[in-house]
Order: C-alpha cells, then sequence, then structure tokens
C-alpha cells in the first residue's frame, strides 16, 4: 500500500488493498450523483424515481385540473391491495392546524406508480400497459374541477371599458 496515500493513512480503514479504496470511495460518488438528480424543487421528480426504483423508462399519463384530495382517497381505497408504497411530501397550515399534501407518489404493483401534485396526476407505466394508463386516466376524470372562472393563458385584451 502507498504511504502517501490519504485513504491508507486513516486509522482503523478496513481495506488494505488500494484498488478496494477507489472501488469503495466511488460507490458513494455514484450514489450522491444520482440522489442529486433524484430530488428536484421541494421533492422528487417522479420520472427519475420510476427510472431508479424500476430501472425502465416510463411511459406517462397526465390529467389536470382534478381535485387531487379526492383523487388521493380514490386511489388508497380502490387500489389498496397494489400499493407498495406511498412516498408524500406535506406542510402543516397553521390556520387549520392540520398537513396538508404538495406531493404523493403512489409506487403500485407491476412497475406502476401514480404521482398527485397541485392540482394534477401522472400515472407512469412501462409501455405494455397503456390500456391500465389510460383506464386510470379515465376513473380520475371524474375528479375534474369546474369553475365558472375563464382561465387565461398569457395576455388577453379586456374588450370593456369602464
Amino acid at each position: 500500500m502507498d504511504k502517501g496515500d490519504p485513504v491508507a493513512k486513516r486509522p482503523g480503514f478496513l481495506f488494505t488493498n488500494n484498488k478496494m479504496n477507489v472501488m469503495f470511495l466511488n460507490l458513494f460518488k455514484s450514489k450522491v450523483s444520482k440522489v442529486n438528480a433524484l430530488f428536484v424543487g421541494h421533492y422528487i421528480d417522479p420520472r427519475i424515481f420510476y427510472t431508479v426504483q424500476f430501472n425502465k423508462v416510463p411511459c406517462i399519463n397526465f390529467i389536470g385540473e382534478i381535485d387531487t384530495n379526492k383523487a388521493f382517497d380514490f386511489i388508497a381505497n380502490t387500489g389498496r391491495s397494489q400499493v407498495q408504497g406511498i412516498y408524500q411530501h406535506s406542510y402543516f397550515g397553521h390556520d387549520k392546524k392540520q398537513f396538508f399534501f404538495n406531493n404523493t407518489l403512489f409506487v403500485l404493483k407491476n412497475k406502476k406508480m401514480i404521482g398527485l401534485a397541485n392540482n394534477y396526476c401522472q400515472v407512469f407505466h412501462t409501455k405494455d400497459q397503456y390500456d391500465w394508463g389510460q383506464t386510470m386516466i379515465k376513473e380520475l376524470s371524474v375528479f375534474h374541477i369546474t369553475g365558472d372562472v375563464t382561465k387565461a393563458i398569457g395576455f388577453t385584451r379586456n374588450t370593456t371599458m369602464n
């Protein structure tokens, strides 16, 4: 072992082979880079999480403008036997003295996953599960938020004067 090697000088270091030391340290370096990519913004990027979890690139279905509280209850109750794990970012609302969720990931059996955030849902699946993905989106469409307010994207022109 090289006496000038800083790893070899550490007291109590278990490995005596320098090649093993380098391999051991590289193992930690690779995991750190994966973790950095996994956590984007204030929570997990579901696309990267799916890829890391299942070692596959996901197909993704999307539905917007849904009541995510009702969608959460629906998924948790109807898919209870399929749910293998729930990952959630939540916050405490001081005014109502309770927790609210920002993002939720349901990891399901058979390489399926559902992500809820803000007012939308993403359904992740393999390239062989399009029917399941589309069926899930159709089932979640009953939780569509309806309102009388017309939302505009970009600039709008007011056609009436005061």
